[in-house]
Order: C-alpha cells, then sequence, then structure tokens
C-alpha cells in the first residue's frame, strides 16, 4: 500500500457479514483447525533483487593462459590461500519503518527495536524480560524519593568522548523537563531533581516513592544521549546520525527502504554477533512473507493467518517455519470521549463494545493467535485481571447494542463514527478493522473507516490526532500494571486522546505507584482495570501472539516485548 489513506466506506462492506457467518461455518465444518494455504503472489515490482555474492579472488599461481598449457616447474606450488569468510549479514522483514532518531519522542516498537540495539542504557532486560543492569555496576536507595546509581568507567560514544554519569544527567534532565513536549514526557514526568556525586556516579529524585525506578530506567526512550556532541551540534545533528554507546551503531538509514547497522568496535560489553544487519520495512504481508520464502530476508514480522501453511512447507532458499511467542500486545480501540463528540455518551461506547464478536475475530480470523480481552494490561504482566480475560470477555450481544442505540436517542444509520487502522503493522489489522466495522453496521452504527500505513497509525497515536475509533497494538514496554494504566489513571496522559477523566481511578493510580507491598499494589491496578472496562476509554479486543516467520538456518526465541533484538538471533 502507497504512504497515505486508503479510505474504506463501510457501505462497501454491505455483504461482508454474510462473509463472516460463511467463515464461522467453514471454521466449525472443518474443526477450526488448520490455516489455508495461497499461491506465491507476484513479485512486487521494484522490489530490490537479492545482493550479488562477492567474487571469489584467485591467486596468482592458480591462473593460467586460456588454452595454453601449464608451465613445468620444480618447484612445489603453492597451496591457495583459504577464501575470506563471507561476512555474517541479517536481514530482518519489518512491518514497518522507523519514525524518528529521536529516542525520547517515541513510542512505536520499530523505533524501540532500533535504539535498544544502538544504545546504551542504565537498565536492559534480558530474553526473560528480566531487568538486567547495563550501564550501571552500583545502585541503592538512599531515601524513599531518591536512588543513587555509579556506572562503569571506560565506555565511550561512537565519536570517541566517554560516557559519564554527566551524560546520564543530560537524559534525564531532557526528557522530565515539563516544557520538553516529548513523548517521553508522561514517564519520566516523575524526577524532579538529578545530581551529579562525582563522573560516575549519580543520585536521581522522584516525586513520590518509585519502586519501578529499575523498570523506568530499561525502557527504550532511557537511551544515554552524549551531552558534549548534542550541546555542540544541535539534537538535529543527532537526530541526524545518531552517536551512541550500544553494540551496534546506525550506518545508515533511507526512509521507507531500510537501515542498517554495523558492529561498534569500541563497544564495552560482548561483541556483536552479525557483521551486518539490515532491517527493511514491507508494509505490506504478502510482499514480506514472499520475500521470506525466496531468501531476500531472513526474518519477518506478523506473518498473517492465510500465509501460515505456505511459510511452514516451504523449502526454498533453506526452508522456513514459524516461530509463536506470547506478547503483552493488545488490539484495542482507543475511544475520543472528549465533550461534544458523540462517544462521549456511554450509551454509545457500551453499544459499540456489545455490536463486536471478540470470540469469532479470535478463532475464524486469528486461528486461536488471540484472545478475547476487555483490559490493556497483558495476561503475563504483574497486576492483570483474570476475571476481563478469555469467553468472559466477550460481550457480544447486538440486539441489546441496538436497544442501547435508540436509548441514545439514535435510530439506524444516523450514529457516524470515524474510524482509523493499519494495514500490514499488526496479524491481520487490515482485516480486524474490517470485521470490527461490518459488526458496527450490523447494529446500525455508520462507519467511515480508513486505512493508512502503519507509521500513520504510530504518528496519529503519538501526537494524539485520532478521531472517534483508533485502533491499535499497543504493549507494555514496562512490564509493570502501572504502565499502560497511565492511560486511565494519569489525566494528562488521556488528555487530548480519550480525555478520560477518572478521580477513582487516578486515585488507586497514584497510591499503586508508591505502593511497596506488591500484593497491594496490583490489587489497586486490577481495580483499575475493572472501572476502565465499563468506562470503556478503550475497547479491547484481543490480545494477540507474536507469529515470525524464520528462515530454517536460524533460530529465534520470541520476546515479550515482540522486539527482535539481532545477538539473539542464532545461526543453528
Amino acid at each position: 500500500m502507497k504512504k497515505g489513506k486508503v479510505r474504506s466506506n463501510l457501505r462497501m462492506w454491505a455483504g461482508l457479514t454474510a462473509a463472516i457467518l460463511a467463515a464461522m461455518s467453514l471454521y466449525a465444518c472443518s474443526g477450526g483447525g488448520s490455516a489455508a494455504t495461497t499461491a506465491a503472489p507476484a513479485a512486487t515490482a521494484g522490489a530490490p533483487a537479492p545482493e550479488a555474492q562477492p567474487a571469489q579472488t584467485q591467486t596468482a599461481a592458480a591462473e593460467t593462459t586460456a588454452g595454453a598449457p601449464a608451465p613445468a616447474s620444480t618447484e612445489a606450488i603453492p597451496a591457495p590461500a583459504p577464501a575470506a569468510a563471507e561476512p555474517k549479514k541479517l536481514v530482518i522483514g519489518a512491518a514497518s519503518d522507523i519514525v524518528t532518531l529521536d529516542p525520547q519522542n517515541q513510542t512505536q516498537t520499530n523505533t524501540q527495536d532500533l535504539f535498544a540495539t544502538i544504545g546504551a542504557f542504565l537498565f536492559k532486560r534480558d530474553l526473560d524480560f528480566v531487568i538486567q543492569p547495563d550501564l550501571v555496576t552500583d545502585y541503592k536507595q538512599v531515601e524513599d524519593t531518591v536512588w543513587e546509581f555509579t556506572i562503569r568507567k571506560g565506555v565511550k560514544f561512537t565519536n570517541g568522548e566517554d560516557l559519564t554519569a554527566s551524560d546520564v544527567k543530560f537524559t534525564l534532565d531532557r526528557e522530565s523537563a515539563p516544557d520538553s513536549g516529548l513523548a517521553a514526557w508522561t514517564y519520566y514526568k516523575c524526577i524532579t531533581g538529578t545530581e551529579l556525586v562525582d563522573d560516575y556516579t549519580i543520585r536521581i529524585t522522584t516525586d513520590i516513592p518509585r519502586p519501578d525506578m529499575l523498570s523506568l530506567l530499561a525502557m527504550s526512550q532511557a537511551v544515554i544521549l552524549p551531552e558534549d556532541f548534542i550541546t555542540a551540534n544541535g539534537m538535529e545533528a543527532y537526530i541526524l546520525a545518531p552517536v551512541t554507546a550500544g553494540v551496534y551503531t546506525l550506518k545508515e538509514w533511507v526512509p521507507d527502504d531500510h537501515y542498517t547497522l554495523i558492529p561498534n568496535p569500541d563497544y564495552y560489553g560482548e561483541k556483536a554477533t552479525w557483521d551486518e544487519v539490515v532491517y527493511r520495512p514491507i508494509p505490506e504481508s504478502s510482499t514480506r512473507v514472499s520475500e521470506l520464502l525466496t531468501g531476500g530476508v531472513d526474518l519477518i514480522y506478523n506473518v498473517p493467518v492465510n500465509e501460515w501453511g505456505r511459510v511452514s512447507s516451504n523449502t526454498d532458499a533453506g526452508g522456513t517455519s514459524l516461530a509463536y511467542g506470547e506478547t503483552s500486545r493488545v488490539m484495542l480501540l482507543i475511544v475520543r470521549m472528549t465533550d461534544g463528540q458523540p462517544l462521549s455518551d456511554p450509551l454509545l461506547r457500551e453499544a459499540v463494545e456489545l455490536a463486536i464478536d471478540k470470540t469469532t475475530i479470535c478463532d475464524a480470523l486469528l486461528q486461536g493467535a488471540g484472545v478475547p480481552t476487555r483490559t490493556r494490561v497483558g495476561s503475563s504482566v504483574p497486576g492483570f485481571n483474570f476475571d476481563l480475560f478469555g469467553a468472559q470477555a466477550d460481550l457480544y450481544n447486538p440486539e441489546r447494542a441496538k436497544e442501547l442505540l435508540a436509548e441514545a436517542g439514535y435510530a439506524p444509520g444516523e450514529l457516524v463514527l470515524d474510524m482509523t487502522a493499519s494495514s500490514g503493522r499488526y496479524l491481520m489489522d487490515a482485516e480486524m478493522a474490517q470485521m470490527i466495522a461490518a459488526y458496527l453496521q450490523e447494529v446500525g452504527i455508520t462507519v467511515n473507516l480508513e486505512l493508512v500505513e502503519s507509521t500513520v497509525i504510530s504518528t496519529m497515536f503519538t501526537n494524539k490526532e485520532n478521531k472517534d475509533l483508533l485502533m491499535i497494538g499497543l504493549s507494555d514496554g514496562q512490564y509493570d500494571g502501572c504502565y499502560p494504566l497511565a492511560h486511565y489513571g494519569d489525566l494528562e496522559r488521556g488528555a487530548g486522546q480519550t480525555d478520560y477523566n477518572s478521580p477513582e481511578c487516578q486515585k488507586l493510580y497514584q497510591e499503586a505507584l508508591v505502593e511497596m507491598n506488591e500484593d497491594i499494589k496490583q490489587e489497586k491496578e486490577r481495580e483499575i482495570q475493572a472501572i476502565a472496562a465499563e468506562d470503556r476509554p478503550h475497547i479491547c479486543i484481543a490480545q494477540i501472539n507474536a507469529i515470525f516467520g524464520v528462515n530454517n538456518k536460524y533460530e529465534l526465541n520470541p520476546r515479550m516485548d515482540t522486539n527482535i533484538v539481532p545477538d539473539e538471533v542464532t545461526l543453528k
């Protein structure tokens, strides 16, 4: 799909409800089993051809004139020099491009992938999602609201400058500044002060006790920035060519085409596994699958259901297979509840949820790669509310939805909603959006559906440009219940996006943030989820699994955050 919007008025989907019912019938008759296998799509015009391998270099001793006999010699002919090993190159087919090279002004997964790979952090999460020290060598909580961190010496940025505690201070001061306007500010505004103890020790003060401090510092937005470079050249120069300190460095970024990483030779930790890592954004799912099957890429994100059989049975280019992973990603509708907007009426929000058959979406469309849910919190995240998950999370009742519309004063077809969704970013996202729109049409809600590229969705989400409904997949970058619940408990977080204002949720959220007893904290988080489920600033649809396509030469163990960390991919 070309970048921009593809408008689909729901009247085009007048027959889709019948198709959904037919799909349900077929699914039931087939026992809800195997995914369909489709023919390979034609190659996309203009797609880059696979790179030619470098020719082997012959030794002078082996060269002879064509057709002439080799001269006799009494001397032993030296053996040819061994061929140089081919560079170890990994090519990843992503569903979308990165959106910015400012790590503190983004909340997008692909951009987080990049900075998790090229950046240095105080802490990082390992493959099992356990927090591990990265730059930090020692830390302690001095007071309830004061933490002290000591970082390792000898770490250098890619421009040769030393990384010190002053760079940590600069980083945290920038993203916690009230007037920063950065996407990260909502998470780091709790930091009220930073103090240098010495060149490699820093103290961080927060407005309230923050037991989640380490997980905050392990988020992708906490990548350490080079103070001297940015002070001298401006953030604009950093965005053009990031100066980082991670295991890889960014060689180039060609927007909408690729970005390339190469090893950082001065990295302080274990050296890079790959000589080159290339990420190629391929928004169209069928094109992404074709590139995997023909060897154009080694790994891909989000294999659609109708391609599972083809990926699993493919034997070309060494063969391919599927890799499944549990995630905390929830597909949901962001609801604009602003005063004066149609969905400020709770009756209409309830009607929207009751019109949607989540079970059919999960079983027939996603083929079991999703579970109905009514909570933004993922099932593996501490504080998850199990009462809002599974079969009990599907409230499908179209007749009651019609009654609610009538109670709100709308005749069939009178309520018109604008809805935006991505195509190719998440598992079966365009198809899911079309099914949801058809369900709403069935109960008498007219929907203007726009399908856009994933970078457009990311920008709309970050800039709070959503209309009545925005379908998006949100995950938990902090692996803590309070992270996703900021949408409900932090008034500023929802302002301009949902405009949700629940004093009860705000009170529980502030209490959960400072609660040191984990059991009490999680109980408050579950209460917030129950309230939000009834208020519906988000109408949650399904928690989805990650489905990767992998060339059989490689081993991939999917992470909870769905990031592909290059050095966690291994050759078999």
